[in-house]
């Protein structure tokens, strides 16, 4: 693997550009100088580019890629595509992937995490001070129709719920927009409140 290049290792670019000016332009202590300046003022635009372009470029990645280079993109992920699952709910998820992985243990990134995939919700701790200490609840309040297939979502809670805790799911959604189990098959255990509430719906 090669090495990094030398503005790579400089936190800030300012540092980098100083750096890289002959020994006569830095005869002032730095402080002092305007070449100093000059460098502070552009070496902060750099940053600024160099933040933009570190988010931008795998995100441009995966949300271009289609067919087996949008796997390829999940595998880097860790995010596989599930049997018979959209292009479009797929990179969805790969896109999602860096935040959710980040985001989890607190209610600001239950929040977050789960607007990755198309979900906007609540969470509320109504358990506090009893018994049940360790649940929450999350309530689903919209969805982009995105991300159908609901063990994703239930992964994605887990993934985001602080240790040792248990989320309770609700829902405003309107009964009958979403929905894994099939009419007559065995209920799964998703399928089973309170954890599941959703499921109690039929597509």
């Amino acid at each position: 693997m090669s090495s990094p290049r030398p503005a790579e290792t400089v936190p800030h670019l300012s540092d980098y550009l100083w750096w890289l000016l002959p020994a006569f332009l830095k005869q002032k202590a730095r402080d002092e100088s305007l070449v100093s300046a000059l460098a502070d003022s552009v070496g902060s635009e750099l940053d600024d580019a160099r933040a933009t372009l570190t988010q931008l470029i795998p995100a441009f990645t995966a949300a271009t890629a289609a067919g087996i280079y949008l796997d390829q993109q999940g595998r880097v992920r860790q995010v596989f595509r599930s049997p018979g699952e959209s292009e479009e709910s797929y990179r969805a998820r790969i896109l999602a992937a860096h935040e959710i992985k980040h985001l989890g243990g607190t209610t600001p990134g239950m929040v977050g995490g789960l607007a990755a995939i198309g979900y906007s919700v609540e969470v509320i701790e109504a358990f506090l001070n009893t018994d049940r200490w360790s649940h929450f609840i999350v309530r689903v309040l919209g969805w982009d129709g995105v991300v159908t297939d609901q063990l994703e979502f239930y992964r994605t809670v887990r993934k985001l719920k602080p240790a040792h805790t248990r989320a309770v799911i609700e829902s405003e959604l309107a009964e009958g927009l979403w929905d894994d189990w099939e009419e007559g098959a065995e209920p799964a255990p998703l399928d089973t409140p309170p954890s599941a509430t959703l499921d109690d719906w039929t597509a």
